[in-house]
């Protein structure tokens, strides 16, 4: 499902909106079987094209120290490889039968999934093949084969090696081992060399087991179908899957807030930055999901991601002098036990004489000035701001892409499962200045960061000395790994 990207959670509230059902019929069918799959359904008829895709909630999050990596390790068994290109001789031949493509998949923070794209024509044969390929029977086989398995750790093993000497993911780790250092391991997909060496055929089934089960998991169809002709379909092929123990009887801790027990600040001399110039960040342990400060937090970064928002407008009046300070980016990252959010932008640091100091006061513009107004200022947001963010929500992409639709299907279900549409649009539209007011309270001015800076080497190597002596803690391939 290779598409234009949309941040996450702009794909979960257009999801909302379209398929809430409110002031019109919606278009969407959801359904629970007796075994506890849920299936979520949504026809567009005359599209001509159709994806399918099974969804466990599960992934990183749901990791100890002692088995980080192992979700990794049950997808390269199962798909011979990455589930965006499945492998040979299975399921690499049975999907070709379909004459599927679009993969997509695998694990991430909050899940385990694997969807495609094929012909409507085969609508039956593909709902055989996804439930086959996640079967009691292709589990115990691919789970059996000790060669396989060899493979999988030798392939989780290189992604390891490589991810030690790719800047994205260095700064990426060292990030989240400072945020969450009570238990980073629960935000990577690989694992450790230990976890992985000490995996087993045992340890993985018991892993499946427990998490890839039918009362875990939904069933999403998105495309030219008829939901009449589909369900007896579904029925047949996922009636046999076994209900077991609900595996979030017991849940994984959430992790401590604020992340950091002091103001941090971390510079990463990156090579792929452009030199004279440096990209600035802020990063907050953000609500969960479930927290009452939820909705606000996505509305609050609908707000501030505008270009024209007061605190774009701060930045570029009250940065250094040339910095030129970009139009800032707000990302929320909402999970179950580990959700973040952060502020960045870019400035020009050639003519600068202490870029240190840029950062400091991009800190201070933000959190001493802006966010501390929005805490104080009820009307820091216009009512027109309000509204514009409130309607960007309730404004989906043309619903005629099948996989972009599946996609929505699949995010949404994991925040709100089957019914919690209506419940999270009407928790947008309830929102006023006053929840936005306790968010930034809350999350802002009694929360503590991460303030990071990314430059050129060439350029850290001028002004080494300068970010010393400010206490900026080093990001390297040496100490960004948790497990290092």
């Amino acid at each position: 499902m290779k598409s234009k990207y949309i941040p996450p959670i702009l794909y979960i509230l257009f999801t909302l909106a379209a398929l809430s059902g409110l002031g019109a019929e919606s278009p969407l069918t959801a359904y629970t079987l007796d075994n506890g799959l849920d299936v979520l359904l949504m026809p567009l008829p005359g599209s001509g094209e159709l994806s399918m895709g099974i969804v466990f909630k599960g992934g990183t999050e749901a990791q100890t120290s002692g088995n980080a990596g192992h979700f990794g390790l049950l997808e390269q068994l199962l798909f011979r490889g990455r589930a965006s290109e499945p492998g040979e001789p299975e399921p690499a031949g049975a999907l070709e039968a379909l004459e599927a493509s679009a993969f997509d998949g695998g694990v991430k923070t909050d899940r385990f999934a694997f969807a495609f794209s094929l012909s409507p024509g085969f609508l039956d044969q593909g709902l055989n093949t996804l439930s086959h390929l996640f079967s009691g029977l292709r589990l115990e086989t691919a789970l059996s084969d000790p060669s396989a398995l060899s493979e999988a750790k030798n392939a989780l093993l290189a992604r390891m090696e490589a991810a030690v000497s790719e800047p994205e993911e260095i700064y990426e780790y060292a990030l989240a081992k400072k945020l969450f250092s009570s238990a980073p391991w629960r935000l990577d997909a690989v694992g450790s060399e230990k976890t992985l060496r000490e995996a087993s055929g045992a340890s993985l089934k018991a892993l499946a087991s427990r998490w890839l089960i039918p009362n875990n998991a939904a069933l999403l169809m998105a495309g030219d179908f008829d939901p009449r002709v589909a369900k007896p379909l579904i029925s047949a092929a996922f009636a046999s899957w076994k209900k077991a123990e609900d595996p979030w009887k017991t849940p994984p801790s959430a992790l401590p807030k604020p992340g950091v027990t002091r103001p941090t600040l971390m510079v990463y001399p990156d090579a792929t930055q452009r030199k004279g110039y440096a990209s600035l960040e802020m990063r907050y342990r953000g609500p969960d999901i479930g927290s009452p400060r939820f909705a606000a937090a996505r509305l609050w970064a609908e707000m501030l991601s505008q270009s024209d928002s007061r605190l774009a407008k701060a930045l570029a009046k009250a940065m250094p002098k040339n910095s030129a300070s970009s139009t800032p980016k707000v990302r929320y990252q909402a999970m179950r036990s580990a959700s973040w959010f952060s502020l960045s932008t870019t400035i020009v640091i050639g003519t600068l004489a202490n870029p240190a100091d840029a950062v400091l006061a991009f800190k201070e513009i933000v959190r001493g000035t802006e966010m501390y107004a929005m805490k104080t200022n009820p009307g820091y947001f216009s009512e027109i701001e309000y509204k514009n963010a409130k309607a960007s929500f309730e404004e989906p992409p043309g619903h005629e892409n099948s996989q972009l639709a599946l996609s929505f299907l699949m995010d949404s279900w994991l925040l709100g499962g089957s019914k919690g549409f209506e419940t999270g649009i009407k928790s947008i539209r309830a929102l006023t200045s006053k929840d936005i007011t306790s968010f930034a309270d809350e999350y802002l001015m009694k929360n503590l960061e991460i303030v990071s800076i990314r430059l050129n080497p060439e350029d850290y190597a001028i002004k080494k000395k300068n970010f010393d002596s400010y206490g900026f803690e080093l990001i390297s391939p040496q100490n960004a790994f948790w497990w290092k």
